[in-house]
């Protein structure tokens, strides 16, 4: 009894002169009846009719959307929804309860209903997969998330499961005006997009330049500060506007991204999903402590004991997610002549000189050694350093990548002269390098070992001695080095793209808070593939979507990229999303000009 059927099907199976033990029915003034169970009264045993009105009227639903209803009792609820021209379904896990109210006629003989006693065929049931389908809306009793809480709890993962993995989310990703997490932001966001979801990505960089125009221009130092507080604030009722008008279901914020406290609780009461990615090391930055509480999911980069950390400031939703590649940016290419006098060397390092950095390459300037970065002004590493002091973006540090026969990667450290046996927040140069098919020597980061082989894909070096070794022997194989290579690029884009830590943020959020958006609804939102299946390929509008790319999502804006001149030949489709794109437009002006 797992499937859904009329409460007509349903009472045709129920025994003859059935009574439940288990349940004590109770009739008081006007003949209106309730139930009593495991000592909890299902309904009022004076006003059973009112307190449904105000139990559906408190709850917040949406007319627009169905409704899933879990517990059942005799049924009052289902009629005030029934009253309110709800679309629902019904899921009662308690078989006496169920025939109880259907002896009783509590309910119409065409509602559908399940009694389930195996989850998984009720989620295997068609009818119920279309349900699903259009993002139902659930709706606990109270009595029923009492009794049957586990049950409740697992409906509600799965209700949530099989909605939202076949639904494409909008999602509002804020970044940082500066720093390493502002590549990742972008990268991050592409990820999604490829994904088939529509972002928003809040950038701001642009407003960097002001910010530190602020402290250059003022002598007075808490005149300076309280400016630049002031402006900060002012970024964070900007953002927050901004993700408002786009109504995400999700706002991701990244590490240094210019939020205050408040962006996150009005969030938060909007019913938004709220995560922040800490791409950062804690030991070196300790303001997670104070916002990690504050966001429903705190994702990070450091398993381990930063959890525990985590645990203990009352932060409940907190999972690593490490950083990764993005194979289409981070790929190998081919090099000039004029590229090759320039990038081309045996050993090369990109990054910023840290302690540890700078004692360690001071022990490979016997090597062709090339350094690029900012803060390496030892004198005997000068001679190495190309445009010395001088940062460099991501299509500068392939070309780096590929003219170099051997990659140092060193993850930082002011204390170190080596590398740092505790360090466990990988880089993301590991997959940067491996996605751009160099060669990598790597320390030891405490869990790279999970992500790569340690010998056949990135080698790793324990101490400048060991290294210096591997050095020597990689430059005398060139075949193995290039093989090994070859194999963590194949790892790096099978396992370590942006795309796969973009899907691991999702099923963290539609797991812990999946039941959050399903209550609060989606935007849906359909990809050009998705209407080509729906419509057909062979309409006139599935031949004309067909050549545009299929994960392109199905919205004015996106379809106005792709539209071609108005001409005599020009297909129906075409004309008619013109002329959509022109109402749109004289709309816009018409609320402008109000």
């Amino acid at each position: 009894m797992s499937i859904l059927k009329s409460v007509a099907e349903w009472r045709k199976e129920i025994p003859e002169n059935f009574k439940s033990e288990r349940i004590e029915l109770i009739e008081k003034r006007k003949g209106l009846k309730t139930i009593r169970i495991e000592g909890l009264l299902y309904h009022s045993q004076y006003n059973p009719i009112e307190e449904a009105k105000k139990l559906i009227d408190s709850s917040a639903l949406d007319k627009k959307r169905p409704v899933i209803v879990v517990g059942l009792g005799l049924g009052y609820h289902i009629q005030e929804l029934i009253n309110k021209n709800y679309d629902i379904i019904i899921i009662e896990p308690d078989k006496d309860i169920a025939f109880t109210a259907i002896q009783n006629n509590f309910l119409p003989d065409s509602m559908m209903l399940s009694i389930p006693d195996n989850l998984d065929l009720l989620f295997e049931d068609p009818f119920f997969k279309n349900y699903l389908d259009k993002v139902p809306q659930p709706f606990f009793h109270p009595v029923v998330s009492r009794i049957h809480s586990e049950f409740c709890e697992a409906l509600i993962k799965r209700i949530s499961k099989s909605c939202l993995d076949r639904q494409h989310f909008n999602i509002a990703i804020v970044g940082p005006m500066y720093g390493g997490s502002l590549p990742i932001t972008r990268y991050i966001n592409n990820a999604f997009r490829k994904l088939g979801h529509q972002t928003l990505l809040i950038d701001n960089e642009i407003a960097w330049n002001v910010f530190t125009s602020i402290g250059k221009s003022l002598k007075t130092v808490n005149l300076s500060k309280s400016l630049e507080d002031f402006f900060t604030r002012f970024l964070s009722e900007w953002c927050l506007a901004q993700v408002v008008e786009f109504q995400p279901e999700i706002c991701i914020v990244m590490a240094q991204a210019p939020i205050t406290n408040l962006f996150v609780s009005r969030l938060n009461e909007r019913g938004i999903v709220t995560a922040f990615w800490f791409v950062e090391n804690w030991r070196h930055l300790s303001y997670w402590r104070e916002i990690a509480p504050l966001y429903n999911l705190f994702f990070h980069i450091q398993p381990g004991e930063f959890d525990n950390k985590l645990d203990a400031i009352g932060c409940k939703c907190h999972f690593p997610v490490l950083t990764g590649c993005d194979p289409v940016i981070h790929a190998p290419v081919s090099l000039t002549s004029e590229e090759e006098k320039r990038y081309k060397c045996d050993l090369s390092f990109a990054g910023a000189g840290y302690y540890n950095r700078i004692k360690m390459l001071k022990g490979l300037t016997d090597y062709s050694l090339k350094i690029w970065g900012v803060n390496w002004n030892e004198p005997e590493l000068l001679p190495h350093v190309v445009e010395g002091n001088k940062g460099f973006d991501t299509e500068e540090y392939m070309k780096i990548v590929a003219g170099s026969k051997i990659n140092l990667n060193l993850h930082s450290s002011v204390i170190n002269e080596g590398v740092d046996p505790d360090a466990d927040a990988i880089n993301p140069r590991v997959f940067e390098i491996a996605s751009a098919g160099g060669f990598q020597l790597c320390d030891p980061c405490k869990g790279l070992e999970n992500l790569f082989d340690t010998q056949n894909e990135i080698p790793t070096y324990t101490d400048l001695k060991t290294l210096r070794d591997k050095i020597d022997y990689f430059l005398k194989n060139d075949g193995e080095r290039k093989q090994i290579a070859k194999n963590a690029r194949e790892r790096a884009i099978r396992e370590h793209t942006y795309e796969h830590r973009a899907n691991q943020m999702l099923d963290y959020i539609k797991e812990y808070y999946g039941g959050k958006i399903m209550r609060k609804g989606m935007r849906l939102q359909r990809t050009v593939g998705e209407i080509i299946e729906r419509y057909g390929k062979d309409t006139l509008l599935g031949q004309w979507l067909s050549t545009i790319p299929h994960d392109t999502p199905f919205l004015q804006e996106e379809i106005n990229k792709h539209l071609p001149l108005l001409n005599d030949d020009t297909p129906l489709p075409v004309q008619v999303f013109w002329y959509l794109n022109e109402v749109r437009v004289f709309g816009e002006h018409l609320l402008r000009e109000r």
